[in-house]
């Protein structure tokens, strides 16, 4: 996995506190992470809203970059849409039905190198109590000691996109569209 092994490289070039034992766990940078979505509203616009409240582990093996994995849980009542209403209604009984599935969580499968130097992270996403796979495509942006506190850091990009109904939220298809995409920008530190 190109974008790993670089990872890798840049580790032992941007002195990371000294080389990288198996499987170090970074954790998520809770003020340096969006998870945003959109959908489609009528055929009209593409509404945009985020998750505020979620926490992430990724487990990197230098050696083994294949063997690196990510737990990512996020709370479905931070949603936000910036629209106090609308926020009240997605999170009611019709759409996430917050109260009664209170996160929703992805854990990684399958890391794989592509050859545009992206990752594909295959994993599965549990949303609205029902398990499906979901594939993100991420892009490592920096690898370095964070220029603050001087941890090692590690920020990434990563795109994909599901469809609610896979997912039991079929509420007001096609008016409210099926599909969702996501955009994810994090960084993930350990400590020195």
């Amino acid at each position: 996995m190109r974008l790993l092994n670089n990872f890798a490289a840049l580790l032992a070039l941007g002195g990371l506190a000294g080389p990288v034992a198996a499987a170090d766990t970074y954790h998520l940078e809770k003020t340096h992470v969006d998870l945003l979505f959109t959908i489609n509203h009528a055929g009209f616009t593409e509404k945009h809203g985020s998750f505020r409240d979620l926490d992430a582990t990724l487990e990197y093996d230098a050696a083994h970059p294949e063997s690196s994995r990510v737990t990512v849980t996020v709370k479905t009542d931070s949603l936000d849409t910036a629209n106090v209403a609308r926020d009240t209604d997605v999170k009611g009984d019709k759409f996430l039905d917050v109260a009664k599935y209170p996160e929703m969580r992805f854990v990684s499968t399958k890391v794989t190198r592509e050859p545009d130097q992206t990752l594909r992270v295959d994993g599965d996403l549990t949303l609205h109590g029902v398990t499906k796979p979901v594939t993100l495509h991420a892009k490592l942006n920096k690898a370095a000691p964070n220029p603050f506190d001087k941890r090692p850091t590690l920020g990434f990009s990563a795109t994909g996109s599901l469809k609610r109904s896979d997912f039991g939220i079929a509420t007001y298809i096609p008016i409210i569209g099926d599909l969702i995409t996501l955009t994810i920008d994090a960084e993930f530190n350990r400590p020195l």
